[in-house]
């Protein structure tokens, strides 16, 4: 509620500056072209300045009293929204993806464990954290924490990182409203030897004897 309140006050800040704008160049204009509209024109008074064009403004009357008190009200207002300090946006526990039965809130943490699985299957990844960070609008950044095996290659290891990080983001969220995703890799260091994660599964055990089965071939291909 706050945050909206706040995105209100500065476009009506924004609507107020470009009104003020347009109104002073539009006396500016006024005054050049037609000195009697917004002043009073001297008329051949200014020749003794040395000048034909010439106009008196009268600061004693209720518009310039007006004028005054709008001006420094607006500038009171800008001064506060420049040394203003936005507070930050509080991370969502949740993030909203698109279905094609409406959106659906998929809670952050579970993106997270999801992506963390992705990125430790791959052989080269011995640790990793990944962190998503959602405070943003229309934007989600994704930072992944990891380590590669001794020996291994960390650029090449960070490039299937980065692609399989995505397509799993992507099997699992749909952004709506143009929301961008962005991966932010940390290599961490080596730690780990490579090849734990991909051993062989062994082949299954023979079933244990449980004694002769029924029919029994004998040596000539016949059935005892």
């Amino acid at each position: 509620m706050v945050g909206k309140r706040q995105r209100f006050a500065d476009r009506l800040l924004l609507v107020t500056n470009l009104v003020t704008a347009t109104l002073a160049a539009a006396f500016w204009v006024a005054l050049f072209v037609q000195p009697g509209v917004v002043g009073i024109d001297l008329g051949p008074v200014a020749a003794a300045f040395g000048t034909t064009r010439m106009a008196l403004l009268p600061l004693n009357t209720l518009w310039a009293w007006l004028a005054l008190a709008v001006g420094v009200v607006l500038l009171l207002w800008n001064f506060t929204w420049l040394v203003r300090r936005s507070q930050p946006r509080q991370i969502s526990n949740w993030v909203v993806s698109d279905t094609p039965v409406g959106p659906v809130r998929i809670a952050r943490e579970a993106i997270e464990f999801g992506l963390q699985r992705a990125g430790e299957h791959l052989g080269e990844i011995t640790r990793m954290r990944v962190f998503v960070d959602n405070r943003q609008a229309k934007r989600i950044l994704v930072t992944a924490q990891f380590h590669c095996a001794e020996g291994s290659n960390n650029l090449s290891a960070s490039q299937r990182l980065h692609g399989a990080l995505r397509d799993r983001f992507t099997e699992m969220v749909r952004p709506v409203d143009g929301t961008e995703v962005e991966f932010d890799l940390e290599f961490q260091g080596f730690a780990g030897k490579v090849g734990k994660k991909g051993v062989d599964v062994p082949p299954p055990e023979p079933p244990p004897f449980t004694g002769p089965k029924y029919p029994i071939d004998d040596d000539n291909g016949g059935v005892a």
